[in-house]
């Protein structure tokens, strides 16, 4: 176990710095930028696990700061950037340029009830504030999901989840083999519904939002 200057201070500052990338993800109506926000946050993540591996001597937070950054902070982005790619221009969702301060704003709310639910609902089990950190980013992410029609976007909500859920326990659990396992077994789910699905409905419609759909019905 190495001692590391002010950890709990970085640790701090990178949850901070998580949280506002993903109110930068909800404040987007392009998935570019999206998809590369989702993308620095997973680094960030990486990061983060990197910290606590060094702090508590778990070698399994060493190998799951690995797999973040090599799943979901390199392969994952890539193979959305490249079905954004594929369209030949830049994607933007359809109907979100007007409603764009509503989701940051909806972001804000959520982050501040998800930080109360954590204080008066899981706070006596859970001793560790920093966990109310993931919490709130669980909430962002399915708003990211429900929000938005583009399958991309929906995508990094998805991967967004995933960051919080292991991110939530990495501060609850760090020693727990099983962990590793299920970081493993979300990495695969969420490459193949990437690469497989996404691909179909591009290659099939040619579009990735639902509402193109409805409007080449005639």
């Amino acid at each position: 176990m190495i001692t590391i200057p002010f950890s709990n201070e970085i640790v701090a500052l990178l949850g901070i710095l998580i949280l506002l990338s993903a109110l930068y993800m909800q404040g987007q109506s392009f998935v570019d930028p999206t998809i590369r926000a989702i993308l620095v946050q997973s680094f960030l993540i990486s990061a983060l696990f990197a910290i606590l591996s060094i702090q508590s001597g778990s070698i399994e937070l060493f190998y799951l700061a690995v797999l973040t950054a090599v799943m979901r902070g390199v392969t994952v982005p890539r193979i959305m950037l490249y079905q954004v790619r594929k369209f030949k221009h830049s994607l933007r969702e359809t109907g979100t340029g007007q409603r764009i301060p509503s989701f940051m704003l909806i972001g804000v709310i959520m982050i501040i009830i998800g930080y109360a639910l954590f204080r008066t609902i899981l706070a006596p089990f859970i001793p560790n504030s920093q966990v109310s950190v993931p919490f709130s980013l669980l909430f962002l992410g399915f708003l990211l999901i429900i929000s938005r029609r583009n399958a991309l976007v929906q995508m990094t909500g998805y991967v967004e989840e995933e960051n919080a859920i292991l991110y939530a326990g990495a501060l609850i659990a760090p020693t727990i083999p099983l962990l590793i396992e299920f970081a493993v077994v979300l990495d695969i789910f969420g490459v193949v519904i990437i690469g497989v699905i996404l691909s179909a409905q591009r290659d099939v419609f040619h579009t990735l939002e639902p509402a193109d759909l409805e409007q080449l019905r005639g």
